[in-house]
């Protein structure tokens, strides 16, 4: 197998395991991810999945994304809307392999969430590192933290913090009060971009030892290494 398809393998991981990082945060009931809090306050409003809302923001992620990178954006990069088809897809698809399961205390619950947590952390960490391409929501941190020279686990958490503000707004404009949005969003917006900070950097560094062309394209790793 050569480098190339190595590395798409491994962004086609990191979203099926993003995708189980986020069904694990929703299951456990404390809020969804603060990635698809808008979404999953929108599936409350509208009869579609989840997933069919994730597809939905994250198009228009891709789309912003386009905007800020401008000539730069390289054609490769519409391969991201196959790719976000596959985690909304895989989204539905965790959500309902997780529906009989029952939860029976609150720290069950926060036992599930910091799990889903750790799975999407690792999920995105694993979608960044080849350097080939990324989920439109992830580029578009990103692009912001490679035009500006910030790490990508901060702009990453300040990006959740966003989308949870939006959550909240249409929430609260659409049905009077919050929807999707509980301790256990917060807790997941202060800690993902933290969770996939770390695994970026040790996951690159051992990638770097047995495989260098995962890292010989610089970009985002370099960034986390400095």
């Amino acid at each position: 197998m050569n480098n190339a398809a190595k590395r798409y393998g491994l962004f086609a991981l990191g979203v099926i395991v993003s995708a189980l990082g986020i069904g694990l945060i929703t299951k456990a009931g404390l809020g969804t991810s603060p990635i698809t809090s808008l979404s999953y306050v929108l599936s409350y409003i509208f009869p579609y999945s989840l997933g069919v809302f994730v597809m939905a923001v994250n198009c228009s992620m891709f789309l912003i994304q386009m905007l800020l990178q401008g000539k730069n954006f390289q054609k490769i990069q519409f391969l991201q809307i196959p790719a976000t088809l596959l985690f909304s897809a895989f989204i539905d698809i965790w959500v309902f392999a997780f529906s009989g399961w029952e939860l029976f205390s609150y720290l069950e619950q926060i036992a599930v969430l910091l799990l889903g947590c750790g799975f999407l952390g690792l999920g995105i960490a694993l979608e960044v590192i080849p350097n080939v391409l990324i989920l439109p929501a992830e580029g578009v941190v990103r692009t912001i933290a490679g035009l500006k020279g910030w790490h990508f686990g901060c702009v990453k958490v300040a990006f959740d913090l966003g989308m949870v503000v939006s959550a909240i707004i249409v929430s609260l404009l659409v049905k009077g009060e919050i929807w999707g949005v509980r301790e256990g969003t917060i807790i997941a917006a202060f800690i993902v971009g933290h969770i996939s900070g770390f695994f970026i950097r040790q996951i690159s560094q051992l990638l770097y030892r047995f495989v260098p062309a995962y890292t010989g394209r610089g970009g985002i790793l370099a960034d986390e290494k400095s």
